[in-house]
């Protein structure tokens, strides 16, 4: 069973409120704050969403980067010649699918980018090719491995796992940990949305709430209905605000204890505001759901899909709740056996719900000015990308070098980093100083991600050992 598979079971009440108190280290320390309801604010002395946020779009499986963000040009590269180029495109089987065509894609304007036949369709409007010209594409980025756990647990932590084991903490959390003390405080900083997360070394407060979707986020944010009567629920409120002098105090010389009740406090706290009322776009009948709904093309009672956990992951930015959220955005793409259109059918709706995702962030006013967009920067990836070759059964396995996107706040649009070899696709040597292919340069690695990311919010880059790209990184980056 793979990996993703169990992460996205449901849970019964118990475990998922069982894990908001036992993990509230994403919660420990953070006030507990009214929100930012869909029309208006529920408090006056709501804090509004201030400073950097970022967004991890996870594409789950293994995506296909002929078909997106590292094409050949199918004149240059016609599948015939496949035993010299190692590369074999087959668009052709794409042209009339569904909507999408056999041909490189192109925006509009000067944009260096170009996409393959499967960044867009007919008829659905937005594209990727909309955002062109606020993206940086980075190539050839070698995921040193081809099980899907090692490579995933790779890009989090940007350290090489022990066997499948992570090492080290997730950029997400390294993230949280450096900003924490510059922003003003979350309810949840760090939220975990069918993604993994880990914390070797940073405070609890920078680990990340993790829940499998919208319909498990309500269940670990609604109050409970399982409530002793008033009196009990006050002497047992009483009961643990008491420091008792018992010999439990002696073993909170490293503040563990402390810590504990804090959590508790504050996971306490978190569900008498009811979060939830301002998460139930799903199912409520409210101007604001509706609007929602029709942005991530929802149907009513929709808690599973990519666009409700698209729409879930931007409504926690947008609300002030969470400062970086990490979402698993696309349905499972490991198509061993499948061509390129059966691959697209898988893929669609995890793009379609990150176009939706970049329509929310562009199109929402930030209290700071700007869009959210300008606030926010958008990480989209994968754990590595398919073979360029098909196999015997007609599909694609795995293949280490991938492609990612990065967008908005901090990063310099209409920029291309790495790249791939014309013969078989391997990740090419990159200087990362001039930004050009060189046999003295460096293959792009993980970490060189992780360091741009942080070095783009002016934060240190130290324990990635690498250096920043910084063609990536605009001129208004820290």
């Amino acid at each position: 069973m793979h990996f993703w598979k169990r992460t996205a079971r449901p849970e019964g009440f118990s475990v998922a409120r069982r894990r908001l108190l036992g993990g509230a280290a994403g919660a420990v320390g953070s006030a507990a704050v009214g929100m930012l309801g869909f029309e208006s604010l529920a408090r006056a002395d709501v804090p509004l969403p201030a400073g950097r946020a970022f967004l991890f779009c996870y594409f789950p499986g293994g995506w296909d980067q002929l078909l997106l963000l590292d094409p050949r040009d199918p004149a240059r590269f016609p599948d015939a010649d496949r035993s010299r180029t190692l590369i074999e495109p087959r668009y052709r089987a794409l042209e009339g699918h569904r909507g999408y065509g056999s041909q490189l894609l192109r925006p509009r304007g000067s944009s260096p980018h170009v996409f393959g036949p499967g960044a867009a369709r007919a008829g659905d409007g937005r594209s990727l090719l909309d955002y062109a010209d606020r993206m940086a594409v980075l190539r050839g980025v070698n995921m040193a491995a081809l099980g899907h756990e090692v490579a995933y647990r790779y890009f989090l932590t940007s350290a090489f796992p022990v066997g499948t084991t992570a090492r080290g903490s997730s950029v997400a959390v390294d993230l949280v940990a450096q900003m924490l003390p510059r922003l003003p405080r979350r309810p949840l900083p760090n939220l975990a949305i069918q993604v993994e997360s880990y914390n070797d070394r940073h405070p609890g407060a920078a680990s990340a709430v993790q829940v499998s979707g919208l319909e498990d986020f309500l269940l670990v944010m609604a109050p409970s209905g399982r409530r002793e009567e008033d009196v009990v629920e006050r002497a047992l409120a009483d009961r643990g605000a008491t420091a008792s002098p018992c010999d439990t105090e002696a073993y909170d010389r490293r503040g563990l204890l402390t810590q504990l009740r804090a959590s508790r406090r504050t996971a306490d706290e978190l569900v008498r505001e009811d979060i939830a009322r301002h998460f139930q776009f799903a199912t409520a009948d409210t101007e604001g759901a509706r609007e929602v709904r029709a942005r991530y093309r929802l149907e009513r009672g929709d808690t599973s899909s990519p666009g409700a956990r698209a729409a879930l992951a931007v409504q926690a930015l947008k609300l002030g709740i969470s400062q970086v959220v990490s979402v698993s955005i696309g349905a499972v793409t490991d198509t061993h056996f499948v061509g390129n259109a059966a691959h697209m059918d898988l893929l669609q709706p995890g793009l379609s719900a990150f176009v939706a995702l970049l329509d929310d962030l562009s199109a929402s006013r930030h209290p700071e000015g700007g869009s959210f967009l300008d606030h926010t920067t958008v990480v989209a990836f994968s754990e590595f990308a398919r073979a360029p070759l098909f196999n015997p059964f007609d599909g694609r396995d795995h293949h280490q070098p991938s492609s990612l996107m990065l967008l908005g706040a901090g990063i310099r649009p209409n920029v291309v980093v790495g790249a791939t070899s014309d013969i078989g696709m391997a990740a090419v040597r990159w200087d990362i100083d001039r930004n050009v292919a060189s046999e003295d340069g460096e293959v792009l690695q993980p970490e060189h991600v992780a360091a741009t990311l942080l070095a783009s919010a002016g934060l240190d880059t130290s324990s990635f050992r690498q250096r920043p790209l910084r063609a990536v990184l605009s001129d208004r980056a820290p």
